[in-house]
């Protein structure tokens, strides 16, 4: 296979990404049968209950006369499956037992489907799917697992629209679409700024089936709630408007310059409703306002539109020294201002600089797991604008933290 190696790549890059995944990626090429399996008990051993674990296959899959989907290794024999190749069987347990709250499973190579249907035991017929080989088995304080392959269990995973041997390697059609829903944002269907797995999932289907209909990605899974799997870096978030009444659009059409300037009123008003989508029909047009009509006027809309800018207080936090490998330290911000204004996106730059919602703004929390004089930002993304609220820290010997127990993990 071509792909592999640049899927691995490509993955990779946007995954790391912090304005994206911000997971912490470890990438396994080429290895025998015997490496990838301790990589991969290893990887899943290694969380912690507030990890999400993510493992991506693009590989051959190959199945053994029982029906059983295996991943093929370096030195795999087709003759000697068990000893040579990965057992998907061998997979499912180490996602059974791991203590991530999340994980999810991308499979990219032919008979990708095949996983889901496993049994938990070698026989010539019956189905068992993922959920009857997890019953019992959910990870231990686990919010639930995913598993999304390229295909169905009987069709091939292409590496583009042919197979030619002078292609030069490139991703693959699957995993080349959970790439470009990545990177670009386009997977953020509902473009709240974060990409959800269900949303990836479905922007993904729709790509591939677009390049390939013989091709159909298939998902299973058990989860509580969503599960967020990324930023969307491009552009600020979006909220669905709802038209301002025909009267008021009427006034602000109006030839009377007065009747224009009560429109602007009421539509600061309107801009201050608890309703997102109220509030962004009036937004939207106090913008054309603030474009289009006369300066007096114009400077008015502006004025009304500089109302809900972003302002989080404080805009700067100093955590000062703490030990490397102690409990994380929190500062909370707070978001000031009518509804539209507080609904915005927080996206961190850098690893170790962890942001959460809170009912009055922001908790911005630091991991110690990076020794020395550390900077980043918390970049706010609202309708309108967005601002930055700067974090250092000095991370000093204290304590031991490995890079692996970063709270986002993901493997391929």
């Amino acid at each position: 296979m071509r792909a592999p190696a640049q899927d691995a790549t490509a993955l990779a890059e946007v995954l790391h990404d912090p304005e994206i995944g911000d997971f912490e990626v470890d990438v396994v090429r080429n290895a025998p049968a015997d490496m990838m399996r301790r990589r991969i008990q290893g990887f899943f051993n290694d969380r912690r209950r507030d990890d999400t674990a993510v493992l991506h296959f693009s590989c051959h899959g190959m199945k053994s006369e029982s029906g059983e989907l295996y991943f093929a290794a370096t030195d795999t024999d087709p003759r000697m499956l068990d000893a040579t190749a990965v057992p998907a069987q061998f997979v499912r347990r180490c996602m059974s037992h791991t203590r991530a709250r999340s994980t999810v499973l991308f499979l990219d190579c032919c008979s990708g489907g095949a996983f889901t249907r496993g049994a938990s035991s070698v026989r010539a017929s019956g189905d068992v799917n993922v959920l009857e080989s997890f019953a019992g088995t959910k990870p231990p304080g686990g919010r639930g697992w995913a598993v999304i392959t390229a295909s169905n269990s009987m069709e091939y995973a292409f590496e583009g629209p042919e197979l030619a041997e002078n292609h030069a390697p490139r991703p693959s059609v699957f995993t080349h679409a959970v790439v470009e829903g990545l990177e670009t944002g386009e997977a953020d269907l509902d473009a709240d700024g974060e990409v959800y797995l269900d949303e990836l999932y479905e922007y993904v289907f729709e790509r591939v089936q677009d390049q390939n209909p013989n091709q159909t990605p298939s998902r299973t899974a058990e989860m509580q709630g969503e599960l967020h799997l990324a930023h969307n870096r491009r552009g600020r978030i979006k909220i669905a408007a709802v038209p301002s009444p025909p009267s008021l659009l009427a006034a602000v059409n109006s030839d009377n310059a007065f009747t224009r300037q009560g429109a602007v009123l009421e539509l600061r008003s309107r801009m201050f409703n608890d309703s997102l989508a109220v509030a962004e029909g009036a937004r939207r047009h106090l913008e054309e306002i603030a474009r289009n009509d006369i300066r007096q006027i114009a400077d008015e809309a502006s004025r009304a539109l500089r109302e809900i800018r972003l302002a989080p207080f404080p805009d700067r936090l100093e955590f000062g020294p703490v030990p490397q490998g102690s409990d994380p330290p929190q500062r909370s911000v707070t978001l000031s201002g009518p509804p539209l204004a507080r609904h915005c996106v927080a996206q961190s730059t850098q690893s170790w600089l962890r942001v959460e919602p809170s009912t009055t703004g922001l908790n911005v929390r630091v991991e110690t797991f990076t020794e020395g004089d550390l900077a980043g930002d918390v970049v706010l993304k609202g309708v309108a604008d967005e601002v930055v609220v700067h974090v250092e820290v000095v991370c000093g010997a204290g304590g031991r933290a490995r890079a692996q127990d970063h709270p986002r993990a993901a493997a391929d």
